[in-house]
């Protein structure tokens, strides 16, 4: 005879498969549109079932080769996490920097590619990235130069509540001061104006394959922030 707890066990499991049927397409599973909510979230928000290596294993990977040195080991590893988009800001601004440490000439495609993803992640928040860009725009290479550009940056990577943040990487005082300087007084009182009404716009990526690997990869999959 089953005791009171094989029985109990056994409603459970009654009460589990019902509700299973019933939010999950019935006995022969979900249909299209259920599947599409799960593999997209619902609603098109929230999580992803992505297949493959953790997102943040091969972030914590890439950081690690970039903080020992090999920019080129964490490039590999960054570039499928920048291209998931909104949350992976992080990921964005470390890929772009080691773009451009790598890169030859500042008018290079690489260099060109490290730039746009400092770009994204800055304008999605990203404090190292708007650090890095004010001094790009600063006293980065001569024709990348663009010192209203950089007063904005820099305001905004001056007022943000990251620099808080445990892991934060700040700008080096003289690298700061050096930006300053360049931008003068005026454009940086400029610059705080145009920073105090200033919303972050996240870089989603347009939708294409999952093979994509370039800066444009598409596929909208979106991820929790890091």
């Amino acid at each position: 005879m089953p005791s009171k707890f094989s029985r109990l066990a056994f409603a459970l499991l009654g009460a589990a498969s019902f509700g299973l049927a019933s939010c999950g397409g019935g006995a022969d599973g979900p249909n299209a549109r259920e599947t599409g909510m799960y593999m997209e979230g619902l609603g098109g928000r929230g999580l992803v079932i992505r297949p493959g290596p953790s997102a943040n294993k091969a972030y914590s990977d890439g950081i690690d080769l970039k903080t020992r040195g090999d920019c080129a080991g964490a490039i590999a590893k960054l570039a499928p996490v920048a291209n998931m988009g909104p949350g992976y800001e992080n990921a964005q601004s470390a890929l772009g920097d080691c773009q451009i440490a790598t890169s030859t000439n500042p008018e290079s495609s690489q260099y060109m590619e490290g730039l746009v993803w400092l770009i994204r992640a800055a304008d999605g928040g990203w404090t190292e990235a708007q650090g890095r860009l004010a001094q790009i725009y600063a006293v980065g290479p001569a024709s990348h130069r663009n010192l209203e550009e950089a007063a904005l940056r820099l305001a905004l990577y001056r007022a943000s509540a990251s620099m808080a943040r445990i892991g934060f990487s700040p700008l080096s005082k003289p690298v700061e001061d050096a930006i300053a300087q360049a931008i003068g007084a005026e454009r940086q009182k400029a610059g705080e104006s145009h920073a105090a009404n200033w919303q972050p716009k996240m870089w989603v990526p347009p939708k294409s394959t999952l093979s994509d690997t370039g800066p444009e990869m598409r596929g909208k999959r979106r991820g929790p922030p890091m």
